[in-house]
């Protein structure tokens, strides 16, 4: 798939369907290797109104440890910086995903190219345009800047427009939009070509069918990849066709807003299910 396709998606069109940790056991059961990959905020984590106080249960990160250690692979993808997921995630230890697939933990560099200038330069300009909104909170990551509003959501307009001056003229970044925050990062990068970097890095001594789990708009793009990637079914599944099956990596949202993912889930405590699943289905392929 063209990475140039992977955009944050404004209008999805699907209609997805409530899926269970029995009917995720169903569909996997014809492949043997899959990947899991999730976001952290509105997926492992509560929202909060300082996103400084957001935690990972302790129960959930053990259910993950589980999974990694029957031979699953996880990987996360996150808007958080990396410096942030991984705190978040001790004491597990995960490729990581961050800033929306700018900081990449088993890279040094940063994914693309980044004016760190200009980033200076946004983060000046609406630290002074934000004087007068003290209900605004200005989260400065290494390669990105992000502007919540949670703690008002009536200054969702004004945020907008604050971040909007903030890049104007800066032909090089672009403005992504989540769940009560705007965010200035570099073109190009997002949660899908995020899910591809680290598909190519978690595949390489075998095909993996890759399955997402995320919450906000930022991981739409992250269902797009996913949904345009396939492994083909083992013969002894298939044994009626002349050529092997197709299945399609999950991708499946949290909460019931319009989605271009397949399927969804209702909550967090139904992301603490399917995870329980997967610690089971693990535990019967091992009987």
């Amino acid at each position: 798939m063209n990475s140039a396709q992977l955009t944050d998606l404004e209008t999805p069109t699907t209609s997805p369907t409530l899926i269970g940790p029995d009917n995720l056991a169903d569909y996997l059961s014809a492949v043997s290797h899959y990947c899991l990959f999730l976001d952290i905020d509105g997926t492992l984590a509560e929202f909060t109104l300082d996103p400084k106080d957001s935690f990972i249960p302790t129960s959930t990160l053990t259910l993950l440890q589980n999974i990694q250690s029957s031979g699953i692979q996880v990987g996360i993808v996150t808007g958080r910086s990396l410096i942030e997921a991984k705190q978040m995630l001790s004491p597990l230890q995960v490729p990581i995903a961050a800033t929306h697939g700018l900081e990449m933990s088993w890279k040094q560099d940063p994914m693309g190219e980044i004016d760190l200038l200009e980033l200076s330069q946004i983060k000046q300009n609406l630290t002074m345009a934000c004087q007068p909104y003290p209900d605004l909170r200005i989260e400065n990551k290494p390669y990105s800047c992000a502007l919540h509003y949670r703690k008002d959501p009536t200054l969702a307009d004004i945020s907008h427009s604050l971040m909007s001056n903030a890049i104007h003229n800066l032909d090089n970044w672009t403005l992504k939009p989540g769940k009560y925050v705007w965010e200035a990062v570099p073109k190009g990068i997002n949660k899908g070509t995020a899910i591809l970097a680290l598909q190519q890095y978690m595949s390489q001594s075998q095909p993996l069918c890759p399955i997402f789990i995320g919450d906000d708009i930022t991981d739409e793009a992250g269902f797009e990849a996913v949904q345009n990637l396939s492994i083909p079914v083992e013969q002894s599944t298939n044994s009626d066709s002349k050529f092997p099956k197709q299945l399609q990596g999950i991708g499946i949202k949290v909460g019931n807003e319009p989605t271009c993912a397949n399927y969804y889930v209702q909550d967090i405590d139904a992301v603490s299910e399917l995870l329980e699943g997967f610690v089971k289905m693990t535990m019967s392929d091992c009987l």
